[in-house]
């Protein structure tokens, strides 16, 4: 979670100079070299089943990813993780209504508490050049719901290093086509810590934890993953505020308060 944080302003930062589908490009590939790298390490032939893994690697992380920048180019890095955190909704919802996961009153009412927080936060976010792409946040966050949920119902016996290799290569090979097809340019002139925070996006935001969460998603109920992506949004505030992609507002600190507690609240609860 702190690792999908950190790479969201690192992705607001790249999307300044590049297209929201060249980032997404950047990043899926980067992702996959990494765990092309893994996978030879390992010797291990990797094992997936393909009918599976090419559509969850086209919503995850293709589209995901794509709708995500997109969202980037007209809302900042703290306003945009703070409302990529509304995965936790669909993740928790979908697993309770097609996967049966149960949750008591009290654990109801704590992701309440931390959705809440979410609202207030994200309501709150300034629209550059007054115009809002809030909505492509929801979208990337939706998709991830419907992923994480294959993943726990279908393919729970493959394991977190091959389904994240087939789907970063499904994602990549997705993406590619698609930029050479619309005849997109690769921008000239870009400073090195442009590139650089784009690659990095890419090994924070999709090799690293696809890896750990995919892992999470097979040992852990819904209940658990679901919420537990409410810690995203702090580790990407602080980042962000690091790397100068914007401080919270007061309401957005009120917010993410609110997600801080509704994360301990529900752990709590899981250990008692």
């Amino acid at each position: 979670m702190i690792s999908w944080g950190i790479s969201n302003p690192l992705a607001d930062l790249a999307i300044t100079k590049f297209s929201p589908l060249l980032l997404s490009v950047i990043e899926c590939s980067v992702g996959f070299i990494f765990l092309a790298a893994v996978v030879l390490i390992r010797r291990v032939k990797p094992v997936f089943p393909w009918r599976l893994v090419i559509p969850i690697g086209i919503m995850q992380p293709a589209l995901a990813w794509w709708l995500g920048n997109t969202g980037y180019t007209h809302e900042s890095a703290s306003t945009g993780v703070l409302i990529l955190t509304g995965e936790t909704l669909f993740t928790v919802l979908i697993g309770v209504f097609w996967l049966g996961d149960r949750l008591s009153h009290k654990q109801w009412f704590y992701l309440f508490i931390g959705m809440s927080g979410v609202l207030v936060a994200s309501a709150t976010g300034a629209h550059l050049d007054a115009k809002s792409t809030a909505i492509y946040f929801i979208f990337s966050s939706a998709l991830f719901g419907i992923y994480a949920n294959i993943l726990r119902k279908h393919l729970s016996d493959f394991t977190p290093i091959d389904l994240a290799f087939g789907q970063t290569l499904v994602a990549s090979v997705f993406l590619l086509v698609i930029f050479i097809i619309s005849e997109h340019h690769i921008p000239s002139g870009i400073s090195s810590h442009i590139y650089l925070s784009a690659i990095f996006s890419g090994l924070f935001g999709v090799g690293l934890p696809f890896v750990a969460f995919n892992y999470s998603l097979q040992n852990l109920p819904g209940r658990i993953t679901g919420p537990s992506l409410n810690i995203i949004p702090i580790a990407g505030i602080a980042a962000s505020i690091i790397l100068g992609r914007g401080a919270p507002t007061l309401a957005q600190l009120i917010g993410g308060i609110l997600v801080v507690a509704s994360v301990a609240l529900i752990s709590q609860k899981n250990s008692a």
